[in-house]
């Protein structure tokens, strides 16, 4: 499943209007090998997600029965796999050695979007030709300011909002290499690699996400518990406060600025052409929501930039506090793990953390759940982080 992360928008045409994807073929291969070997199950899945799943199928009928269009099926079938995923990991043991090979594979998966986005801004007539699909390749290279990575490869710049994961993902992985002096150039490779295409996506919710993950580390983060790397914290800071001095010195720091102004409400249209327009579409969503405090149904607020706000608007606000409840139950279990700084499994405390910090911000930020390229990435590190604390607490 997270191999598929990296194919972005190759999707095909069940029938008229509906869209499979890879990651979808292999979701329900898994549900019906499940249904048919009845293996072992591990843990269990939280009753928010039974609740929330309950309440979008609820609505999904409601929809058919009154207002029914081929939108509301592939809307819904989008969301639903928060369910899905969660489902199927109940019948995964999550062993650190499991874990170890889910990073990797996300990393991998993810470092190949990261190389095909740097090799577009290298030679941005070669890849249009490829992948571009119609797009011209002159556009690409006509810089104002600062040209954005479009991932044509990917399909779309929402590429770049898988990347920000890797990096706590990848500490994780150097903390518990016993050969990790081996693996010190490769690692600092993959870091550099996936922190160039950040940087060229200009997508500033993952640059907020990483200067979250800097003040994070430079906060919580306890080099005394790691005898064998004493100097990786000063390593990873140097590495994103680097990044983010950087992105400061280029003419492009507007932009990196103009996030933090967005979050306060004032808009720098110089650098923010996406973020009035996100901020109309929250009106909207948020005028309906007074109005309509138990939803429209699937398909009533069309892309609304902010999965909480979406979730509240079509299936009601009770709903999108189940949502909210469920994240936050996973976040502050794992936090307070963290605190107690004790040396054993810190390091996925703290990877953990980290990355549900950025699936939180995703889901707060960012439009995910239309489609299932970015919605189910954070569906199954919400569904792995949450199994996990119940695995080590049964064992």
């Amino acid at each position: 499943m997270i191999i598929t992360f990296s194919f972005g928008y190759r999707t095909f045409e069940l029938f008229n209007g509906f869209f499979i994807h890879p990651i979808e073929l292999i979701m329900f291969a898994s549900v019906i090998r499940i249904l048919v070997f009845k293996p072992k199950k591990y843990h269990p899945t939280p009753y928010s997600i039974y609740l929330v799943a309950s309440i979008f199928t609820i609505y999904l009928f409601v929809d058919i029965f009154t207002r029914y269009n081929i939108f509301i099926l592939n809307e819904f079938k989008n969301s639903i796999h928060l369910f899905t995923i969660f489902f199927i990991f109940q019948f995964i043991k999550l062993s650190n050695r499991y874990l170890k090979n889910v990073f990797k594979t996300y990393i991998l998966s993810i470092t190949i979007i990261s190389c095909l986005g740097i090799l577009e801004f290298s030679f941005p007539h070669f890849i249009a030709n490829i992948f571009g699909h119609g797009i011209n390749p002159d556009s690409l290279t006509n810089k104002i300011l600062f040209q954005r990575l479009l991932f044509l490869f990917w399909g779309s710049p929402l590429g770049a909002n898988l990347i920000p994961p890797i990096f706590p993902m990848i500490l994780y992985l150097h903390i518990n290499n016993k050969q990790h002096i081996k693996t010190f150039t490769t690692t600092t490779a993959i870091i550099l690699i996936n922190l160039i295409a950040v940087y060229l996506s200009g997508n500033r919710i993952s640059w907020l996400i990483l200067t979250i993950m800097l003040f994070i580390m430079l906060i919580q983060f306890r080099n005394r518990l790691f005898p064998n790397n004493p100097n990786i914290k000063l390593y990873v800071t140097a590495i994103l406060l680097g990044f983010i001095i950087y992105i400061y010195s280029q003419p492009v720091e507007g932009r990196y600025l103009s996030m933090f102004k967005a979050i306060a409400g004032q808009i720098d249209s110089r650098y923010d052409s996406s973020s009035a327009n996100r901020m109309y579409k929250a009106q909207i969503a948020i005028s309906s929501i007074i109005s309509n405090p138990f939803g429209l149904g699937w398909s009533s607020q069309g892309w609304v930039h902010n999965d909480i706000l979406q979730i509240a608007a079509t299936t009601g606000v009770f709903n999108a506090f189940i949502f909210i409840f469920g994240l936050f139950n996973v976040l502050s279990k794992l936090y307070r793990k963290l605190i107690t700084r004790a040396a054993e499994y810190y390091s996925f405390y703290y990877a953990a953390f980290n990355i549900m910090i950025y699936v939180t911000i995703s889901f707060f930020l960012n439009g995910n759940l239309l489609l299932i390229q970015t919605g189910a990435p954070l569906f199954l590190m919400w569904a792995i982080f949450s199994n996990k604390i119940h695995y080590l607490s049964e064992n």
